[in-house]
């Protein structure tokens, strides 16, 4: 079973999976993890509440990559600093965008492997089958 290997952040160290699934996320990490949907940034963005009005500003600036939009879309929404700014809502955005690819490699990046042995693999691991 083929595995994710990433290194949670120094903020994560001493947490459980899910006291972190209720923290608010480090804007690097979870940039490298959802890299990947820069294409769908936009979606991304409205599943996460960030506003209207700061979506259509990135979606016209000409200058700005889909990789550059996905990061002002998840700045935006990180430096909301309210309640809905957690990990357990980015998941919940990307299982609305039907990217179980990603799920699993958030999830495989917040987990203590030694508590959550049973979700470590990317093959066994169901992320529509899991509460967060």
């Amino acid at each position: 079973a083929k595995q994710v290997q990433t290194t949670p952040s120094k903020q994560s160290e001493g947490l459980s999976y899910r006291d972190l699934l209720d923290k608010p996320p480090n804007p690097k990490d979870v940039f490298d993890l959802v890299k990947d949907i820069s294409a769908s940034w936009y979606e991304l963005g409205r599943e996460l509440n960030v506003p209207e009005n700061d979506r259509a500003i990135f979606k016209r600036d000409p200058t700005l990559s889909c990789e550059d939009k996905l990061e002002s879309v998840l700045s935006k929404w990180i430096g909301k600093e309210t309640k809905d700014v957690k990990w357990r809502v980015a998941l919940q955005a990307l299982k609305a965008l039907d990217r179980k690819d990603l799920i699993k490699k958030v999830i495989n990046y917040l987990e203590k492997p030694e508590i959550y042995k049973k979700y470590i693999s990317i093959d066994d691991f169901s992320p529509c089958e899991f509460e967060f």
